[in-house]
């Protein structure tokens, strides 16, 4: 399984547009899933604030657009049923980096 810190590096690489590892196992794909829904998360979270924004109310993501980030962060052929559930892997760690730092919206 790859370790926190990898997953982590990998992460800032997916946001910085450089080129991701390769990987080949189960385990390795969910972590790069988690590391890009954490990295998501984050450049979300900077283009608010470099906008003077608050980060405020549910997770802006969708799963089309985790699809996106994750067949590009993998950079590998799979199946499409593989590629969903790597999506859905990374809109829930980026909807929980979200929820981490956001606040609630004062209007209903």
């Amino acid at each position: 399984m790859v370790g926190v810190d990898l997953a982590a590096a990998v992460g800032v690489a997916v946001a910085m547009g450089a080129a991701v590892v390769n990987v080949d196992d189960g385990a390795s794909l969910h972590a790069l899933a988690i590391a890009i829904g954490q990295a998501w998360a984050h450049e979300v979270q900077h283009a608010l604030r470099a906008a003077h924004r608050e980060i405020i109310g549910p997770w802006p993501g969708t799963l089309r657009e985790a699809r996106t980030r994750v067949y590009i962060g993998v950079r590998k052929r799979l199946a499409h049923g593989l590629i969903d559930e790597l999506a859905q892997v990374a809109n829930v760690a980026a909807r929980r980096g979200w929820q981490a730092v956001r606040v609630t919206d004062p209007e209903p």
